[in-house]
């Protein structure tokens, strides 16, 4: 069990998909929350590298000034995740996307692309926020999210890890596409093993 997003694993194979599997179990029972607070949303983008140390200072700094203020986004990180699992566990079972949620996320994603300014990299440039103000960590997960949405036909499906107790989300890179654990360590490995005990009993 995960108990912060400081050792938890990163198995949704995009960075939307971590943020969605914050909470450790979805599937039998609920939790617990990953995401106690701002800090935590800050090591998680720190691990996925969607954020630098430089970057990470300013807003811890801001985050330790101003508790009401980072109180305020992390409630506004959590909705956000809520709304991002939402949308791709339906996009694993076939139904259409929630609309509401849909509208939520398209309107934190446009929140951040007002701000993003182009910065270098390596030998290239790419859009980036400047982290400035608490909310736009939220805003970066939203604008990861909207990508992975209409990357839809170019990319494999969001699958729900059908493990005991989990029900995170992964993106299924196996070459059957066939995959139904997020980690076939963990679940994998977990569910093997109960069903081998109830052989045994029934024996």
């Amino acid at each position: 069990m995960s108990t912060s997003t400081a050792d938890m694993r990163l198995s949704g194979g995009h960075p939307a998909l971590d943020l969605a599997n914050t909470v450790d179990s979805r599937r039998d029972r609920w939790g617990p929350d990953l995401l106690g607070s701002f800090a935590d949303l800050l090591i998680l983008a720190e691990r996925l590298g969607r954020i630098d140390q430089y970057a990470a200072s300013r807003l811890r700094r801001q985050m330790e000034s101003d508790p009401a203020k980072a109180a305020d986004a992390l409630a506004d990180a959590l909705a956000l995740r809520e709304s991002i699992y939402r949308l791709f566990l339906s996009e694993e079972t076939g139904q259409r996307s929630p609309i509401d949620d849909l509208r939520f996320l398209e309107d934190r994603a446009r929140l951040g692309r007002v701000h993003q300014v182009l910065a270098a990299k390596g030998v290239g440039y790419l859009w980036t926020l400047p982290f400035d103000d608490l909310c736009q960590l939220t805003q970066l997960f939203a604008i990861e999210a909207v990508e992975l949405l209409i990357e839809r036909d170019r990319r494999r499906s969001v699958r729900e890890c059908k493990g005991n107790n989990c029900g995170w989300l992964f993106l299924d890179h196996s070459k059957s596409g066939r995959r139904i654990w997020c980690s076939d360590a963990t679940c994998g490995s977990h569910t093997r093993i109960k069903r081998f005990r109830s052989r045994m009993k029934a024996i």
